[in-house]
């Protein structure tokens, strides 16, 4: 599946990454051993995976250890040569929120090197902002998720931020920008939040959505304007089994595919496994219920999932644009620390978007010693329109993570509470520009070069339907032979039934035996003493 995989083994747990959306070579990784004593520090971590084999750490901030860990974490993108900004939750001191004041959004800002400089120096990691977003002074509630829109140009990310174990559930709308958050707006949630995504649909609008156990809520953000007013709308319930009452699975993660399209990681009841669900959603109103589009089972020594990523290999290059052929790749994390990848094909003709195709092409094992607490991929374009600041390390030379002359790749980080964080590289293959389908065909337009996972990704095997059916068609023509032979419909018997056929059936089917042949000889003699009596009394 991959060419390399690098590996490196900090000195805290880890709890949230990302890749900076400018850069592929650049992974900011965040966590810590939390508030107290423990001996292990609260930091953020820079990583340079310019190399596939090795992961070298090229800037890290030690955070206080009278404050929490780093429980999210998100980048923002910034124009090259810029100040690169990272959204972090981290929830103030235990004597700090006491007071009632937990100033939990923490932005920090990763300094590009010096251009002056004569040789490459390594960036630097600094807090620029701290604030709060949440409203409840609840001292074990937390920000578990932070999630921004995907980058366009001249276009403002909005973000969201979940609570973690807060008596008032709340979802917070931000719009990001160099001065930190500005808030849109709060939402207060019956059920907690496991998971939510934000896209933007339009020039003028996003889209947030975000899961509980059972539903899909969604609803629409002006891109101008103050707090966003109205409340979120149901669009998915997953239905009860009636028939056998078994329990629901539940939604654990949930990602926007496109703006007509989601993708959701649910675990399945007492740790039976896990199933990938596409869903389609109508594109400009909120109020329409999803439809299942499409679906695949992980293996079976998938338990339960821990985390899920997703991402275009031919993304739109402006907000609302459609998506068009494209191809996307999905990493689902399982509880035995495993790594399962599929890809999904997305197709679009005459205005029709249809998904199709989720099927795995590699999955790895054994990948971190303890479960995965995050996924991250890096973002992919086209070597040609590639936006990238590089940051390497101060032994390397500036390089750009890809050119005319490298293989593209997609990059996947992983990392887990035991220390360790993990790169897999994989590599991805040119497809040729397709030609229409019928040049008097305007609904068939030329489709662009476009790139897609070199390795093949693997559909259902025939072989399990082809034993069935093959087993299936030799016990029907077993007891169609049998009803043949017991009926006596066949000139000789070729599995035997008549000799182990109960007699029952022998004389349903025919077989006279003793009784019969008696009456019939019976009648036979008492019709001739009819007969004789007849002739006596006319005579």
């Amino acid at each position: 599946m991959t060419s390399a995989s690098a590996k490196i083994t900090l000195t805290y747990p880890l709890y949230a990454c990302d890749f900076d959306p400018n850069n592929a070579n650049r992974l900011v990784v965040g966590g810590g051993g939390g508030a107290g004593r423990s001996g292990v520090g609260n930091k953020i971590t820079v990583l340079d995976t310019t190399s596939p084999e090795a992961l070298e750490p090229s800037a890290e901030i030690e955070l206080s250890r009278d404050e929490d860990n780093v429980t999210s974490l998100a980048v923002i993108s910034q124009a090259k040569g810029k100040t690169a900004l990272v959204y972090a939750g981290v929830n103030s001191s235990p004597e700090e929120q006491k007071n009632g004041e937990n100033k939990h959004f923490r932005v920090f800002g990763i300094d590009p090197p010096s251009a002056k400089a004569k040789e490459a120096a390594a960036p630097k990691i600094s807090e620029l902002s701290r604030t709060s977003l949440f409203s409840n002074k609840d001292p074990d509630a937390y920000q578990r998720i932070v999630r921004l829109s995907a980058p366009f140009a001249g276009s403002p990310q909005m973000g969201a931020a979940a609570t973690g174990l807060a008596k008032q559930a709340q979802i917070v709308l931000f719009e990001a920008s160099t001065s930190g958050p500005k808030s849109r707006g709060r939402l207060n949630l019956e059920k907690e939040a496991n998971d939510l995504d934000v896209i933007q649909t339009s020039g003028d609008q996003y889209r947030l959505v975000y899961c509980n156990d059972y539903e899909i809520h969604s609803m629409n953000i002006p891109a101008k304007g103050g707090a966003v007013t109205g409340e979120p709308q149901l669009i998915f319930t997953t239905p009860e089994d009636v028939a056998t009452g078994y329990p629901r699975p539940s939604f654990r993660a949930i990602r926007f595919l496109t703006p007509g399209f989601l993708l959701t990681a649910c675990n399945m009841a007492k740790r039976s496994g896990v199933v990938l669900q596409a869903y389609r959603i109508a594109a400009g109103a909120t109020d329409v219920t999803a439809r299942l589009s499409a679906s695949a089972k992980l293996p079976k020594h998938v338990a339960q999932t821990t985390a899920l990523a997703v991402t275009n290999l031919h993304p739109p290059t402006s907000p609302g644009a459609g998506a068009g052929d494209t191809q996307f790749v999905v990493a689902v994390a399982g509880v035995d620390c495993s790594i399962t990848l599929y890809t999904l094909e997305h197709s679009s003709l005459a205005s029709i978007d249809v998904l199709s195709k989720l099927y795995p092409f590699a999955t790895v094992r054994g990948v971190h010693p303890h479960p995965i607490s995050g996924l991250s991929f890096s973002r992919f374009q086209s070597p040609g329109q590639l936006l990238s600041t590089s940051v390497t390390s101060p032994s390397k030379a500036s390089k750009s993570p890809a050119s005319d002359s490298t293989p593209p790749v997609l990059k996947l980080a992983s990392i887990s509470v035991a220390n360790t964080a993990v790169v897999h590289t994989i590599p991805l293959k040119k497809l040729p520009a397709e030609k229409p389908v019928s040049d008097k065909n305007p609904c068939s337009p030329k489709q662009p070069a476009r790139y897609v996972v070199a390795a093949r990704s693997h559909g259902p095997s025939p072989k399990a339907i082809i034993v069935v059916s093959t087993v299936g068609i030799l016990l029907l023509a077993m007891i169609m032979q049998t009803f043949l032979e017991v009926r006596a419909f066949t000139p000789r018997d070729i599995i035997g039934a008549r000799k182990w056929a109960p007699a029952s059936w022998l004389k349903a089917a025919g077989h006279w035996g003793e009784e019969m042949g008696e009456a019939i000889f019976k009648g036979v003699l008492f019709s001739e003493l009819g007969g004789v009596v007849g002739g006596f009394v006319r005579g």
